[in-house]
This record gives structure tokens, C-alpha cells and sequence, in this order.
């Protein structure tokens, strides 16, 4: 397999990526023979260091009216842009609570899948994890250190094909405890890699003896 180029094996809502490998074998006087096996590929990371330490912060500043009054800030950062899966990602930050109304934050990770065919892009997304904080009353300040667990089982960034990419995010949700308000958000960017890089050539390599085995070889 080439060093880099091809994604990594997905299978998403309207599309998949999915590879096999396919012998031949010829001999004179005889019907020629086939054997298939069905492989998962996982790309090597195609992501410059800085890119993956670069660090992420957001802010966000809310003036409530209906049904309430005050202002709620918020302010997180994220030590870097790129994980691997299972690793912990730790945020920091502040939220400010000065209005009259209790709010309550959300930490979310999310998948963003996008498709792309014919001049046309289907878009599905997927909540991946979410974890509630302690609620804050009115006319409080939280100093926050919230440490998460990238799933092992997320599907990494895809960038590289021209089909379907994936995006995955963090978002910092505050609930408001008022109806008719939007709920502020902040929204930062991931790269999720893999956690081991490479092809699964024990999987590869048990499809491909078995089809060897039929074809008496």
C-alpha cells in the first residue's frame, strides 16, 4: 500500500469506503483462479506537527431579554487540535453567569459527515459524546477544567477523498433555563487520528488463506 493517498476505510450514512484485494492465479491448460479478500485500511496521519499542537480557544458573549435579564460569557481553550482515539482532551476555561436565570453546560463531541455527488453534498451528523457540568445560579463564575475521553471507537478525520469527508468538534452548550432564548454555543475544530496507523494485515491476511485454501493452493 502506498504511504499515503488512500482514506482510511469508513462507512457512513450515504456512502463507504471499503478495499479488497483480489489474486488471480493462471495455469496453462486449466480455468484460471480467484480468490478476494476484504480488508479494513487505516490511513497513516497526513498532518503536519504544528497543525496537530496548534492550540484552540473560542469565546462567546450572550445578553438575555426575554424572560430574563443579565449577560453569560464564556471562554474555553483546548491544548491542541489533533487526538488520538481513546485519549483524554482537556478543556479550560471560564463561564460567567451574571444574568437572573440558573444555566447549565454541555460538552459535546460531534461527527460531521459530508457527502458529495452529481454537484450535490448530503450532510449527516452525529452526537458522539456529551457530558453534563454542574449547573450555576445567577450571578455566579465557574473556573472550568473538564477532562473527556475521545471514544476508540470514533471514525477519524477524512480530508482526502472526494467523495465524503469527515469533520469532527468539540462544542462548549450552555442551557438556558429561559424559553425563547437560543442557548449560546462555541464551536472548535478536532483532528481525531488514528490510534494505531497502518493496515490490519492479521485481518487481511486469515480472508486472504481462506480464499487461497478453496482454490487448493
Amino acid at each position: 500500500l502506498p504511504y499515503q493517498g488512500p482514506p482510511s476505510s469508513f462507512k457512513g450514512a450515504h456512502g463507504k469506503i471499503h478495499y479488497r484485494l483480489l489474486a488471480k492465479l493462471s495455469r496453462s491448460m486449466r480455468v484460471a483462479s480467484k480468490a478476494e479478500a476484504k480488508f479494513t485500511y487505516v490511513a497513516r496521519a497526513d498532518y503536519d506537527q504544528s497543525t496537530l499542537m496548534a492550540p484552540q480557544h473560542g469565546s462567546k458573549d450572550k445578553n438575555v431579554i426575554f424572560f430574563a435579564s443579565g449577560n453569560i460569557s464564556m471562554n474555553i481553550f483546548l491544548p491542541k487540535t489533533g487526538y488520538q482515539q481513546g485519549e483524554r482532551l482537556v478543556v479550560n476555561g471560564e463561564i460567567v453567569n451574571s444574568s437572573t436565570r440558573k444555566i447549565v453546560p454541555k460538552y459535546i463531541i460531534y461527527q460531521k459527515q459530508s457527502f458529495f455527488a452529481g454537484g450535490q453534498r448530503a450532510v449527516h451528523t452525529t452526537q458522539i459524546l456529551k457530558e453534563k457540568g454542574e449547573p450555576l445560579v445567577s450571578s455566579t463564575r465557574e473556573n472550568l477544567s473538564k477532562v473527556l475521553a475521545v471514544p476508540t471507537e470514533i471514525s477519524t478525520t477524512i480530508q482526502n477523498c472526494r467523495i465524503l469527508k469527515v469533520d469532527l468538534f468539540f462544542l462548549l452548550h450552555v442551557i438556558l433555563d429561559v424559553s425563547f432564548t437560543k442557548n449560546p454555543v462555541i464551536k472548535l475544530p478536532l483532528i481525531v487520528l488514528p490510534l494505531h496507523d497502518g493496515t490490519s494485515s492479521k485481518e487481511l491476511e486469515a480472508g486472504l488463506h481462506q480464499d487461497l485454501a478453496k482454490m487448493n493452493i
